[in-house]
């Protein structure tokens, strides 16, 4: 290597000042060789990497990979290309038709740069320039980096002109079947298979959706013969007298077309996807699965209900994660049954949004921030595209309890053309029902005139960011005046307001708009910091659980 260095943050920051690289986390150390991009990296080490060059000419890959742009390459060595050929019959890279070659390559790689620091137990945030997502992972024993649980990482985070390479010791192969053959291919699965088929479901899992991209993925929860097996049901003619109503399982009314979309999530979801919301809505009309992360273990509807505790249905880590063509497949060792849910409390944070989710470095990272411009945010809209709002993290040392030590500040002003008038959220998923909205919030100098709406309609009250909380008044007392208390640390700067009911009509993400009513203070600086937004059903406990700092939720 022509340049072998030690890069320190500082020079990390400075690429990022320049644009030249999209830093997703620090790490105070890694190797780079910043004089040549990928590809020439690359021909530098024939002894490592003369097959995979000779794969990306021979598919003309090289040409843009080895422009200026941001790529992350996981390349695998000679010796893995040496498996791979072994694998399926050939003796040279040469006789591998360019076609499936090139759908193999583009699988290796990813059009932004991924360092191992964005590695989580789950799929990348970005998907390949095949199309398909990759996972990672890590082998217990050793610590070893997984990808697609086909690889080990050999060597990681190799910086170039043009983005990083990830070293791996095989070559990664694309899944080539749908869902629906995946499934239909594994003996294990022979019930469901059959349910598929007579519902007509297994069509739609055997579709690859081309022309409206949006509905490409799918996501299916599947349970085994076994797992079906222990709850009753050994052969599909059980299984089909138990849940078909009707005798057609091809209407959509049928309770066994119902059960099967009940199996079905909307678009492609890996473990990690699923944990980072309490709800999934499901093709079954208005139906959610709800999740709950119990240390490592993933649990599906786990929940009590009219005082009734429902034990969670255990999702079997080591058999998810499955790629499709069209989607992704998930185990599951117990049987998940189509319920109706009622209405469940909702905690918005409005900071953890998907893109400052990615921002590793950032990310409830002590003391840091982040400012964004309108578009950067794809479920947060505000009226003034001069105005930037920011996201923020406390030192555990202050006086301010924020849950998690983070949260979202926006400024509000009536009639100043500098500031905003306006800010928009989509929320969570809610399940049709009537809900008390709570905003949690850390009192300060300006938001006194703040009308919140629902899709569109204003709630009963205005919210005020400014008013002291009547440290007299406790529990009950201090509800019935509009107010609560929020953090398990008794504080008298973060409190939660009510802010009136809302009737939520269907089963959905809405919007949650924050309105600048009445003019208050002066200047377009003045900001209202907001923790989160507590949907709570009518019927429910309003004042617990509470929150902690560090992420705690006390019941």
């Amino acid at each position: 290597m022509k340049l072998l260095q030690q890069l320190k943050w500082s020079l990390c920051a400075g690429f990022l000042v320049l644009g030249l690289f999209a830093c997703k986390k620090q790490q105070f150390d890694l190797l780079t060789t910043t004089d040549v991009n990928i590809v020439d990296y690359l021909r530098k080490s024939p002894d490592q990497y003369s097959e995979l060059v000779k794969a990306l000419d021979k598919t003309n890959i090289s040409p843009f990979l080895n422009a200026y742009g941001t790529y992350t390459l996981f390349a695998p060595t000679n010796d893995a290309f040496k498996i791979y050929l072994k694998e399926i019959g050939k003796t040279s890279v040469d006789e591998v038709d360019v076609t499936v070659l090139r759908d193999l390559l583009r699988l290796h790689i990813i059009s932004d740069t991924v360092r191992s620091t964005s590695f989580t137990d789950g799929k990348l945030y970005a998907p390949t320039m095949q199309g398909q997502f990759l996972t990672t992972g890590v082998v217990p024993e050793s610590g070893a980096t997984t990808i697609n649980r086909q690889a080990l990482a050999i060597q990681l985070n190799m910086l170039t002109g043009n983005g990083y390479v990830h070293t791996v010791d095989h070559v990664l192969q694309p899944a080539t079947l749908t869902l629906a053959k995946q499934i239909e291919g594994n003996a294990k699965y022979s019930i469901i298979t059959q349910a598929l088929k007579e519902t007509g479901w297994f069509d739609t899992l055997n579709t690859i959706v081309t022309a409206d991209t949006t509905r490409r993925w799918r996501t299916f929860l599947l349970e085994s013969d076994s797992v079906l097996k222990v709850a009753g049901f050994p052969t599909y003619a059980s299984f089909k007298a138990k849940y078909s109503n009707t005798g057609n399982p091809k209407l959509a009314t049928d309770s066994l077309n119902l059960y099967i979309a009940y199996h079905m999530l909307f678009d492609i979801k890996y473990i990690a996807d699923i944990v980072s919301f309490t709800s999934h809505n499901t093709y079954a009309p208005q139906q959610v699965v709800t999740q709950l992360l119990d240390g490592q273990k993933v649990l599906l509807n786990q929940a009590t209900f009219n005082g009734v505790f429902e034990a969670g249905i255990l999702m079997n880590r080591a058999t998810s994660d499955l790629p499709a063509t069209n989607g992704v497949l998930h185990n599951l060792n117990g049987q998940l049954l189509l319920k109706k849910r009622d209405p469940f409390r909702v905690d918005f944070d409005i900071a953890a949004q998907p893109e400052i989710i990615k921002l590793t470095s950032i990310y409830r990272k002590v003391g840091k921030s982040q400012t964004f411009a309108l578009g950067q945010l794809k479920d947060v809209t505000w009226q003034n595209v001069n105005s930037t709002p920011q996201y923020s993290t406390e030192a555990a040392t202050t006086s301010n309890f924020y849950w998690w030590d983070d949260h979202f500040d926006f400024n509000m002003r009536f009639g100043n053309a500098a500031a905003n008038n306006w800010i928009e959220f989509k929320t969570p998923l809610l399940v049709k029902g009537k809900y008390k909205v709570w905003v949690c919030f850390r009192r300060a100098s300006v938001g006194q005139y703040i009308q919140l709406s629902f899709d569109g309609v204003p709630t009963s009250k205005l919210i005020d960011l400014t008013t002291a909380l009547n440290g007299a008044l406790a529990g009950a007392a201090l509800e019935a005046t509009g107010y609560k208390r929020y953090t398990i640390v008794t504080t008298s700067n973060n409190y939660a307001m009510f802010a009136g009911i809302v009737d939520v009509a269907t089963t959905d993400r809405h919007l949650l708009r924050f309105t600048c009513v009445k003019d208050q203070g002066s200047g377009a600086n003045n900001t209202s910091t907001v923790d989160f937004v507590q949907f709570i059903p009518v019927d429910q406990d309003q004042q617990r659980p509470l929150f902690g700092r560090d992420g705690t939720i006390l019941p």
